[in-house]
């Protein structure tokens, strides 16, 4: 069984990644947390990762004050929450991707996840490998869609910029025009 590890999604540490080869870890600002998450939101003591017998982990809230979340579900203060696969743990506004694919279930268990960035929140889903193959051309055609959305986005603001920059030039030469009268 390969080593659980977990990700920062975030914007100021995103891509970080910690394995999970002990049997507990702190999460917090504080230096002294086994994993040290330097944001506002998070707590000194945020949160902590138990492993469980059979090697997965649990997340326990440890009276943080601005919550621990698993899949949008709040975790409450004290309580333990078995972490799956692809979850995504929300540590303050800080979210984390738990990640314990083993090798010997990749192969037959093999899933996409989809993290949608563009709505304030991220929503995390899984599809089987079986269900991967018909819906390819459904993901790309909506990427693709999002890219030309993006794109028609971009001319929108380009077009607003110069109409800005022509009514200050029309209002500046007004006001050149009426101080030499």
């Amino acid at each position: 069984m390969s080593t659980p590890k977990i990700f920062i999604l975030s914007e100021q540490m995103r891509g970080a990644s910690f394995s999970l080869s002990n049997e507990s870890y702190t999460i917090g600002r504080s230096d002294s947390c086994d994993i040290c998450i330097a944001d506002p939101t998070i707590s000194g003591h945020h949160c902590t990762l138990l492993r469980q017998e059979d090697g997965s982990f649990v997340i326990r809230d440890d009276d943080s004050t601005n919550g621990t979340k698993v899949n949008d579900q709040k975790v409450e203060a004290g309580q333990s929450v078995q972490l799956h696969n692809s979850d995504i743990m929300k540590l303050g506004s800080v979210e984390v991707l738990y990640d314990a694919m083993d090798g010997a279930r990749l192969e037959s268990s093999r899933t996409i996840s989809v993290i949608n960035l563009t709505d304030g929140g991220t929503k995390t889903g899984g599809m089987p490998t079986e269900v991967r193959s018909s819906t390819a051309g459904t993901i790309a055609l909506k990427r693709s869609t999002a890219l030309r959305e993006n794109s028609k986005r971009g001319k929108m603001m380009n077009i607003l910029i110069v109409i800005l920059v022509v009514i200050a030039l029309i209002a500046l030469a007004f006001s050149f025009i009426r101080n030499m009268m």
